[in-house]
């Protein structure tokens, strides 16, 4: 059974501050900060939300990426023209795609964000541009065993992540990948 002085260490090892437990809980960061200094004691109902918000961070950081990726990745040409990117964008229902050079190797990214940019900017002819003329960074690589939690915080700033094993690229990961596994 676990103890009310129990949430701190539980709450550390996750690597969460105290706002972001009482955010995901319902509470106020003060009543966290309250328990953890032993100040206050809980209701049942609080105690149990707080309770199982851990219970199921624990639960979420124990998962890795290669328990939810996506295997199979679709790429566009750098050469390709932005409407073609858009298109298949559209058909598979993708918010964005890794873009290849010339020898195959990924050399940046393009999202439905650049070109919504380009579209409301009346950036003329933008169908007929090269996928290379306004292509982002390459989205951000991680091994297949780092956690679901490692990831959440690189989605928090990229639309997606590449996952290898032994240097080979097996699979994609994005938000809609993490919507669906707390689903």
């Amino acid at each position: 059974m676990r103890e009310l002085s129990d949430i701190k260490p539980i709450r550390k090892r996750l690597g969460i501050t105290q706002k972001e437990l009482a955010k995901r809980a319902g509470v106020s960061q003060s009543v966290i900060a309250k328990v953890e200094r032993d100040q206050l004691n809980l209701s049942f109902e609080k105690a149990k939300r707080i309770f199982d918000t851990l219970t199921e961070m624990e639960q979420t950081s124990s998962k890795k990426v290669e328990d939810i990726l996506t295997t199979e990745i679709h790429y566009i040409h750098a050469e390709s023209k932005l409407l073609e990117a858009s298109q298949e964008m559209h058909e598979k229902g993708f918010s964005q795609l890794p873009v290849v050079g010339k020898k195959g190797n990924i050399i940046g990214s393009i999202t439905d964000k650049i070109i919504t940019s380009l579209i409301l900017n009346d950036v003329k002819g933008w169908q007929n541009k090269l996928v290379s003329d306004h292509m982002g960074d390459p989205f951000p690589t991680v091994d297949k065993h780092i956690s679901l939690r490692a990831v959440a915080r690189l989605l928090e700033e990229r639309d997606a992540v590449l996952v290898e094993d032994r240097g080979e690229y097996v699979g994609i990961v994005t938000r809609d990948n993490l919507l669906r596994e707390i689903e």
